[in-house]
């Protein structure tokens, strides 16, 4: 038993230095930061008042400057290739093939991120066609579930399920073109025109 006693101290012993080493080392280093976080205060208040120093001046020559140049606006002009895109997107849109307008709509959207354009232009012109992009992206997804649902319908030869689930997929998207292919296949192999 003593030496059980011996072993358990020993433990016990090494555990208490171990402590107390990690809070002399923890307590050095809060104290060095605290020497740190002073000078970094007296930097921080010296950059501020260079900057409010700077900040009068920029307001002083600015009412001194004709209120002409202030009221012009420049206009930023988009580049051709962006409203293309999204001209093209736009008629991909209308004629139903929603597959190519979100193609074509992600990639306006990738040029105009891209692009040299401000970020409140950037943002305009998103925003001018992240509606229909948005829609588009929900019709191929709710489409392309109904034919992953078909198609697994017809592997468990459960044909009827699946012409209806064909119909709904190509009821969202009629130029969806495996589902209409599918479609085509699943009439013939029932017999059907």
């Amino acid at each position: 038993m003593s030496k059980a006693k011996n072993i358990s101290a020993k433990v016990i012993n090494i555990f208490i230095i171990s402590v107390i080493c990690v809070l002399a080392v923890l307590l050095a280093f809060s104290a060095a930061g605290c020497k740190k976080k002073a000078v970094g205060v007296a930097e921080t208040t010296t950059q501020a008042e260079t900057i409010k120093e700077t900040s009068a001046q920029t307001t002083a020559e600015a009412t001194t400057a004709p209120e002409a140049e202030s009221a012009t606006e420049s206009v930023e002009e988009v580049p051709e290739k962006i409203t293309g895109l999204i001209s093209d997107a736009d008629a991909y849109y209308a004629e139903g093939d929603f597959g190519l307008a979100r193609s074509t709509y992600r990639k306006a959207e990738i040029a105009v991120n891209n692009s040299k354009l401000s970020d409140e232009k950037k943002q305009e012109l998103i925003d001018s066609f992240y509606a229909r992009y948005k829609e588009c992206k929900e019709i191929i997804d709710s489409a392309s579930m109904h034919y992953a649902n078909a198609m697994q319908l017809i592997y468990e030869t459960r044909y009827e399920e699946a012409k209806i689930e064909l119909e709904a997929a190509l009821a969202l998207y009629p130029k969806y073109e495996e589902a209409r292919e599918s479609y085509s296949n699943l009439k013939t192999l029932m017999g059907l025109k």
